[in-house]
Order: structure tokens, then C-alpha cells, then sequence
């Protein structure tokens, strides 16, 4: 490729003295071929911990590295709105500050899939699940992995639930048509719609991030709550009922598949994770949706986690 496709990396960060030293260091790591690294934007979300000292501390030696500090917080999907409009580089990529990349090529792939496709406004990468060592933990992560069967056998990866917002990549053209508007609950699904719209969101299966999933019953009770997936009126109004009726719609045949794959990959923890997940379907259905942008953090995610080497 004779001409590099430039690149912003932007994180928002609410703090991450645990991971995010780490993680940029990690970014540093990785093979950039094709690749010219404009910028990495750590996005403080009014962080009360060392976030802001470590991030400042490692731009006096990596300048690409510049911190914004946010005063008041005002939730991941304000400081991502921001990150957009600041975006200059042909690509914007958005990271969660506690993931890991599981390959040195994970940048390289998400970018060049999302470049190499003229309709892709959008590519979002795939999330590998550490399990953990704890029975009832353990129940908990398959879980999310039977999830994550069901999900990934939909045809063409086309599915709301496919933007998990951890690790995603946008074309410059795309986020400068994006404003998320501020009265909405869930502007996770504005920009997915926005997306699918003009047929332009992509799922990169070979880039993959690693994340810690929540471990407790505390913090999936939080996650439960938050409204990603909630039924939103006014998203409704923007994009058309009918659209936003269809955003996490899975046939018969994709719950089969996944619920088939989970059972060969786990066939003990398999079924107790069926019976996990009918409660905290119910959980859910009790459970008041909390509308705030502002987000409880998951303090079982926030553990140091190991990095490609």
C-alpha cells in the first residue's frame, strides 16, 4: 500500500489506573504496516483516580499520546460524540480502556477490513471472554458466551448485539454525519442504526480484543440495568419502529446453532448457564432500566489482564 491510512485512537476513560498504562503501551506494540498513527486520545471522564497522572506521565514520552480531561462526568457515549468531532485521520478508532488485544495484528486487521470494503462505514471487532477460575463465575461467563454463539451465527454478523462498543473502527465520512443526540437512552443503537441504515455496519471476526466479563451478581445486576438494548422512543421516532423492532431479532434456527455450539464447547456448564440466563431474563423484566448516561462501573472488568505479546 503506497499511501498509509492515518489513524486516531480514541479512549474514553473513567478510572482505569489498573489497565490503562498497560494498554497504551500495548498499542505501541502492535505491527503498523499500512498504518500512520495520527494520535491516541485518552478521553477523561472526570476521573478521581491516578488515570490522569499515568496518561499525562506517558505523553511527556509517547506524544502521540494527548489527554483531554473532562471536569464533570458525562458518560462514555458524550466523550465518544466529542471523539468524533475532534476525528481528522481517515480512520477513528474507539477503545475500551480494559481490554486487551489478543494478536499485534489486531489493528492492522480492523482497519484494512473496514478500508478494503468501499459500503463499510463501520467494523467492529470480536470479543474473546477470559473465563475465570470461579465456579459460579464460570456459570456466569457461559453465559455471555452462549450469547455470543447466538449472536455470531447470524448471517453476515448483521445484528445490534454484534456492536458490543469495546473496540470499533469508523470511516471519517461516517462520524462526521454522526451527532448523537443527548435526550436518547441508548446511543449505543443510534450509532448502530445509523449504520445499518446505509447497509454500512461490519463485524471483523479476525480482529479479536480480550475483555474480563462481570464475575459477581452485583455487577451483572448493573449491566442488566443500563439501557443498551432497552426499548428507546425516541430512537423510534429518528429511525421508524419497524427498524428498531428488528435490531435483536433471532430466528429459531441461530438460537439452536449457538445453544449446539456452547453445548460442544462447554457441556457441563452449558446447562446451568440455560437456567442463568431464563433469571436473569426475569431480573431484567423487574429491574428498573437506568436511563442515566452516566454508568455504575463493573468493578469485576477492572482487573489487569495480559496483553499480546
Amino acid at each position: 500500500m503506497k499511501n498509509k491510512i492515518t489513524v486516531t485512537i480514541g479512549i474514553p476513560a473513567y478510572n482505569e489506573e489498573q489497565n490503562i498504562k498497560s494498554f497504551l503501551l500495548s498499542i505501541f506494540k502492535q505491527n503498523l504496516k499500512n498504518i500512520d498513527l495520527e494520535e491516541i486520545l485518552v478521553y477523561s471522564d472526570a476521573s478521581s483516580d491516578r488515570t490522569n497522572n499515568i496518561v499525562e506521565k506517558l505523553g511527556e514520552t509517547f506524544k502521540s499520546i494527548k489527554l483531554i480531561r473532562g471536569a464533570i462526568r458525562k458518560g462514555k457515549y458524550f466523550r465518544v460524540n466529542e471523539l468524533f468531532k475532534m476525528c481528522k485521520s481517515d480512520v477513528l478508532v474507539v477503545l475500551d480502556a480494559d481490554i486487551a488485544f489478543s494478536r499485534k495484528d489486531f489493528l492492522e486487521k480492523l482497519v484494512f477490513a473496514l478500508i478494503s470494503d468501499k459500503n463499510a462505514v463501520m467494523n467492529a471487532s470480536h470479543v474473546e471472554l477470559i473465563r475465570p477460575d470461579a465456579f459460579w463465575a464460570k456459570i456466569l461467563h457461559t453465559t455471555f458466551v452462549l450469547g455470543d454463539y447466538i449472536r455470531l451465527s447470524v448471517p453476515g454478523y448483521d445484528v445490534a448485539a454484534n456492536f458490543h462498543g469495546a473496540a470499533t473502527a469508523y470511516k471519517k465520512s461516517f462520524v462526521k454525519t454522526l451527532n448523537i443526540p443527548l435526550n436518547l437512552s441508548d446511543p449505543h443503537l443510534f450509532i448502530y442504526l445509523s449504520a445499518k441504515k446505509i447497509k454500512g455496519f461490519r463485524y471483523c471476526p479476525e480482529a479479536v480484543i480480550l475483555q474480563i466479563p462481570p464475575t459477581t451478581m452485583k455487577d451483572v445486576t448493573q449491566l442488566m440495568r443500563r439501557s443498551i438494548g432497552k426499548r428507546d422512543r425516541e430512537l423510534g421516532k429518528i429511525f421508524g419502529k419497524r427498524m428498531l423492532e428488528n435490531t435483536n431479532i433471532f430466528t429459531y434456527r441461530e438460537k439452536i446453532l449457538g445453544l449446539w455450539k456452547c453445548f460442544l464447547w462447554q457441556p457441563f456448564y452449558t446447562p446451568l448457564a440455560i437456567i442463568m440466563n431464563f433469571y436473569l431474563v426475569r431480573l431484567a423484566m423487574r429491574e428498573k432500566t437506568d436511563t442515566s448516561p452516566v454508568w455504575e462501573i463493573n468493578t469485576s472488568t477492572k482487573k489487569r489482564i495480559a496483553y499480546a505479546k
